[in-house]
């Protein structure tokens, strides 16, 4: 089958996705919607109209469309705005240092418009709490969670127990050191810690992590 066609400028002026999105608002009855789209500053700023707020921006850009994901909710339910500005929250923290980071990967700026508009109306920043820090570190270290999600709870895990770096290995220390603490882009980190490709040095990031997690607790997970 084709591939469904995106609603072009033309048809949202019109009216067309307003439409089909309220319609779609008025049939169910769930805790929250949510929209996952390549980020535009036209397409958050038409999300925004319709009640979406936005919770997460990828770490990657789309293959097809060379855009940076954007992640938007609408709430519905109390327990769901509650979700939303905690989520939002933490956005607010990290997004500042997860763009420093996409722009080093890129190797260009952002587009000011689009940083405008991912930053347009967030709260204050979420707290940085031990709880925070070690959980999001531990997703980290032992889970699926990205190296960029993460970003400023592991860079302040790293300065909190930069003592134990000496227990871990070179090559570790190295990734660290380039990724984490200098900020650099993966090709850098790559070269820093004398790894074969980017890949490798993501592996390495989440495998330094949790040596340096085991090191600061005495070797126990």
């Amino acid at each position: 089958p084709r591939p469904r066609p995106r609603l072009r400028n033309g048809r949202r002026r019109r009216g067309l996705g307003r439409a089909f999105s309220e319609h779609v608002h008025r049939a169910y009855e769930p805790d929250l919607f949510g929209t996952l789209f390549g980020a535009t500053p036209e397409l958050l700023r038409f999300r925004r109209a319709l009640g979406y707020a936005l919770v997460r921006v990828g770490a990657s850009r789309g293959a097809r469309t060379g855009e940076l994901a954007a992640v938007m909710i609408r709430p519905v339910s109390e327990r769901a705005h509650e979700l939303c500005a905690s989520l939002r929250a933490d956005l607010a923290r990290d997004l500042p240092l997860q763009l420093a980071l996409r722009e080093a990967d890129d190797g260009l700026p952002l587009d000011p418009d689009l940083e405008a508009a991912f930053v347009h109306e967030l709260p204050p920043p979420a707290p940085l709490t031990d709880d925070a820090v070690e959980a999001g570190v531990r997703g980290y270290a032992y889970g699926p969670r990205t190296y960029e999600s993460a970003a400023v709870l592991i860079r302040k895990y790293v300065e909190s127990n930069a003592e134990h770096l000496a227990a871990i290995d070179a090559t570790s220390r190295e990734v660290i050191v380039a990724r984490v603490l200098d900020r650099a882009a993966w090709r850098a980190a790559t070269v820093s810690a004398s790894l074969t490709s980017v890949p490798a040095a993501m592996r390495a990031l989440r495998s330094a992590v949790r040596a340096l997690v085991e090191a600061s607790r005495g070797g126990e997970r």
